[in-house]
């Protein structure tokens, strides 16, 4: 769906925000001083520190890696990234390798590193790997919420989702007791919970989910606009969803965004918006082809009575109109919670402009 691959689009920077700085070697000093300013999320004072430090000739995995990832943050430089992250990778698969050294950080690193040159293999085998420290030796109740967001993305690699629902799921339960230091990984365990409820059409608790994610961290890239709008749609809060869908700024999204936020205010005018047809059908349980039947014998009966009146931006609908208009809107509704977009739909069935008018 269309939702979910604009949502892969932004795993790399989602992921990559959400680690923490592992150990470095060595205590005390500079490299701890560094360490601690990323797992804050303060990437501007870690960098100058980190350069420093791999220009002092520092050579271990993880400093590296961080240094890869605050170049991305705040110089905004893929390519520094990648080579920073070229550099990383081979002492990382090194240190993992000596006693007590696979930690599950580094192998976290290492997921992403591989992530980010679409390596599938590789990253599944770390993601097995990580698993196996994190949750099947030592204490699971030693776990801190950072680790469990790290699990949870592990388990969503290995496409075990209820695994990794669970996992974000413990995630945001250990924030609740123990704040993170970086009020990022608690906003992202919650919008990993989210994207587990709006794929499997939870809509109420995958809108209160970004909900809190948003007000946890407020204007944070990392709670994506378009899948809250759908969310927020999908439980009739049609203003706020026009609000966040007019708020998208992705290019695969944009224009699915503008017909979403125009369906939303057009539900506003015509509210209330039905879960059932007019015969008295869940529209949830309308086969496809059924659902886009109705939309175009309901597009069809709205031209009809909206050419009886002359509106103007504003005017209050008619009942009839409000009353055609009621029932297009909530079977377009259904379909774009469905798709995760709608306009496809709304070309190929000739009823675009009465989303978009």
């Amino acid at each position: 769906m269309l939702r979910f691959r604009a949502m892969s689009r932004v795993f790399i920077a989602v992921l990559a925000a959400s680690l923490l700085a592992t150990a470095c070697t060595g205590k005390g000093g500079k490299a701890a001083e560094a360490a601690g300013l990323y797992s804050q999320g303060k990437y501007a004072e870690a960098l100058p520190i980190l350069k420093a430090l791999h220009d002092g000739g520092r050579r271990d995995g993880s400093s590296i890696y961080q240094l890869g990832y605050c170049r991305f943050e705040i110089d905004h430089d893929p390519e520094a990234r990648r080579v920073t992250w070229a550099e990383a990778e081979p002492l990382l698969a090194k240190e993992i390798k000596e006693p007590g050294g696979a930690t599950l950080e580094r192998l976290y690193y290492l997921t992403s590193i591989n992530a980010s040159e679409q390596d599938i293999v590789t990253v599944q085998s770390y993601a097995r790997q990580a698993i196996d420290v994190g949750e099947k030796s030592g204490d699971s109740n030693a776990l801190t919420g950072e680790d469990w967001f790290r699990l949870g993305r592990m388990h969503d690699f290995l496409g075990e989702g209820s695994d990794a629902e669970a996992a974000y799921r413990r995630s945001v339960s250990v924030f609740e007791r123990i704040p993170a230091k970086n009020l990022t990984y608690r906003a992202l365990a919650r919008v990993r919970v989210a994207e587990q409820m709006l794929r499997d059409q939870r809509f109420d608790e995958a809108a209160l989910a970004y909900d809190e994610a948003l007000k946890a961290l407020p204007g944070t890239p990392h709670v994506p606009p378009y899948p809250h709008a759908l969310a927020l749609l999908g439980v009739g809060r049609f203003e706020d969803a026009a609000t966040r869908f007019l708020q998208d700024s992705d290019e695969e999204t944009m224009t699915e965004a503008q017909y979403g936020a125009d369906l939303a205010r057009k539900a506003v005018e015509a509210a209330p918006v039905e879960a059932r047809d007019a015969d008295g059908t869940l529209l949830k349980d309308l086969p496809r082809e059924a659902l886009v039947e109705r939309v175009r014998e309901a597009g069809a009966m709205l031209r009809k009575a909206r050419e009886k009146y002359t509106l103007r931006t504003g005017d209050p609908l008619p009942a009839e109109v409000r009353d055609r208009q009621r029932r297009f809107v909530a079977l377009l509704i259904e379909a774009m919670l469905r798709d995760g977009g709608i306009q496809a739909l709304a070309l190929e069935n000739g009823v675009a402009d009465l989303v978009r008018r």
